[in-house]
């Protein structure tokens, strides 16, 4: 073969070299690759277009696509030894990673989306983040050796503007870390920060969670997550029976955040947490908003969006926190109670609506019950009708406004006031009344009960300042749906009791 022969075809050689390479390289940064989706069944009289299922399926799979961000090995692997273990974030306490900017509370692995694990930060940032974005970096523990890898956060604000801007103010935050798909340890720590493969392990977040298989294994149906807590007064009897009022209609968990509580509830706390009843954490501001109790109340009573804003902090903390633990969460407040007009518990009224929905229950990321007001006032203009209820229920102690009976005939509209079984299997954040964001973007946010098949019992004074109340009172019902439940509630109470004085 001649001399320029051999050129010519070292030259094909090389270009075939190179060509490999790359699509090698291409492959290698690429996104995983979803199944494809499942084929359309043939259309139905009434029912979805053909094709669909199909479109909705592409259209998610070109988000999770669009949203992908590879990620590097950072240099260094393998030297970072024990430094893994050497700093945990303790309940109260935020990491603060952009001084005065970016606050990090909690870290989450979500295995969802196969193909696509992730980890959700949680976090609040104040005014605009860096315009030149946000990085992960992400270390596992293998063996004795530490690894790190790193990629471009996803951002994402848990909030809707159009409630009220968050430019320049304070907002929660999730943050979204693309791990890579082939991972076969899950990680151990996380850090979100300006620039990539951040040194420091020991100043970053512990992932949150557990045995997944085993999570899933003893999935509950339902848990309940309680805002922060901050009252001078004990109200312990009250959480008692909110918790036990609860665990009969079907809760079988409980998040508790605590602000400021007096003894005697941190003691209820500490005894239902002994026995795996609840799971309570001490809850602080980030930044430079004020901690002191008198301090932090009169701020909070001042900026109301701001308050609205950071109540949203530990809801989805609860929500992440049980992801692979709970079917369902139910962000809720202790003068709340949602109960049904006909079932006796949550878990039959869910299988009804499944059976009313059928296939088009999985469309939804929580599911909505609308609300009503119990007036204290109401049940003290009807005294005859509490007294005589009060007898017949074997003399439940006095201060027990869940079984009141005297309502307003006027139910608050949809997304007004409701409150929602949220599913863990479908949301992506959470707001105190419904899914705010959903983890398919075909999937909607909310579907309404029946009123007549449940309501949320609002058991609160009136506000002349939001609520009309001369209207509102003037117009009311009986309502004896509680009632069901006193003589058990009675029961579960008096055992509480017993117990307290044992352990106290």
């Amino acid at each position: 073969m001649s001399v320029a022969g051999t050129r010519r075809l070292c030259r094909v050689g090389l270009v075939a070299v190179l060509v490999t390479a790359l699509c090698v390289l291409t492959l290698l940064d690429s996104p995983p690759q979803l199944p494809d989706p499942p084929a359309d069944p043939p259309p139905t009289p009434g029912g979805e277009p053909p094709g669909t299922r199909s479109i909705v399926a592409y259209s998610w799979a070109r988000r999770l696509a669009l949203d992908y961000r590879p990620s590097k090995e950072c240099d260094g692997n393998g030297t970072y030894g024990t430094t893994l273990n050497t700093f945990k974030l303790t309940d109260e306490k935020w990491l603060e990673t952009i001084p005065g900017q970016l606050f990090l509370y909690s870290a989450h692995l979500d295995l969802r989306v196969a193909g696509y694990p992730s980890l959700r930060v949680i976090g609040v940032k104040r005014g605009p983040l860096p315009t030149s974005g946000l990085f992960c970096t992400v270390w596992y523990k293998e063996e004795e050796r530490g690894r790190a890898v790193s990629m471009e956060a996803l951002v994402s604000t848990i909030w809707l503007d159009e409630w009220s801007e968050t430019v320049d103010s304070y907002a929660g935050i999730l943050v979204g870390c693309q791990l890579p798909p082939d991972a076969a340890i899950e990680p151990s720590k996380v850090y979100v920060g300006l620039e990539p493969c951040h040194q420091n392990a020991s100043h970053s977040l512990t992932i949150n969670g557990e045995d997944r298989n085993e999570a899933e294994e003893r999935r509950r149906q339902f848990t309940l997550c309680i805002k922060g807590l901050d009252f001078d007064e004990d109200i312990s009897r009250k959480i008692v029976a909110f918790v036990e009022f609860h665990r009969i209609l079907g809760a079988e968990h409980f998040y508790f955040y605590v602000f400021n509580v007096h003894e005697n509830v941190l003691k209820v706390l500490r005894l239902y947490e002994r026995s795996n009843v609840i799971r309570w954490f001490n809850l602080t501001l980030p930044g430079d908003l004020p901690n002191e109790k008198i301090a932090r109340r009169r701020f909070l009573s001042e900026d109301i969006w701001i308050k609205r804003r950071m109540e949203l902090i530990p809801y989805n903390h609860c929500f992440y926190d049980n992801l692979h633990r709970s079917e369902f969460v139910l962000p809720i407040d202790i003068d709340e109670a949602i109960v049904p007009a006909r079932r006796k518990n949550w878990y039959e009224l869910l299988l009804d609506e499944r059976i009313k929905l059928g296939r088009n229950f999985k469309d939804f990321a929580s599911y909505a019950v609308r609300n009503v007001y119990f007036f204290p006032e109401l049940q003290t203009r009807n005294q005859t009708d509490r007294v005589s209820i009060e007898v017949n229920s074997t003399n439940i102690l006095p201060d027990l406004d869940y079984l009141d009976t005297i309502r307003t005939a006027c139910i608050s509209p949809e997304g007004d006031s409701v409150k929602s079984f949220v599913s863990t299997r479908r949301a992506l954040t959470v707001h105190n009344h419904y899914a705010l964001t959903t983890l398919n973007p075909s999937t909607r946010r909310a579907h309404h009960f029946d009123p007549e098949v449940v309501l949320k019992h609002h058991h609160r004074a009136c506000d002349d300042r939001h609520l009309d109340c001369e209207v509102m009172m003037g117009d009311v019902r009986v309502d004896e749906s509680a009632l069901r439940y006193a003589d058990e509630l009675n029961r579960r109470m008096r055992t509480f009791f017993s117990d307290f004085k044992a352990f106290t």
